[in-house]
């Protein structure tokens, strides 16, 4: 269920930055690796390039520009709605990893 959660969101975003220029020309020219370590689960990771994300990966890769870490029962509740990303981050239910530009524009993903 999880994997077809971050696989719908994905989806939904490539369709937001396709359909909204201004997202599109924010984040022309940038290429982003992300990893979610799933604490209970699989790894997976995806770039984003040129305002796309390319499709979810099984698996770690070597330095990845942000790492996300949870548990499968707090990333389902995220995008599902049920909780917060504040909420799950000041509760460090929720762990994120990397550069503030980076982390600002993985917000959008939320």
């Amino acid at each position: 269920m999880l994997e077809r959660l971050i696989t719908e969101a994905i989806g939904k975003f490539n369709a937001k930055s396709a359909e909204d220029p201004a997202l599109a020309r924010e984040l022309e020219g940038i290429r982003k690796t992300v990893q979610i370590e799933v604490e209970d689960g699989d790894w997976y990771h995806f770039a984003l390039e040129n305002g796309n994300v390319g499709a979810l990966l099984h698996g770690s890769i070597e330095n990845p520009d942000i790492r996300v870490m949870a548990s499968t029962e707090t990333l389902t509740r995220l995008w599902t709605n049920e909780l917060r990303v504040m909420k799950a981050f000041v509760s460090k239910r929720l762990q994120v990893k990397g550069s503030i530009e980076d982390l600002l524009r993985l917000k959008k993903f939320f």
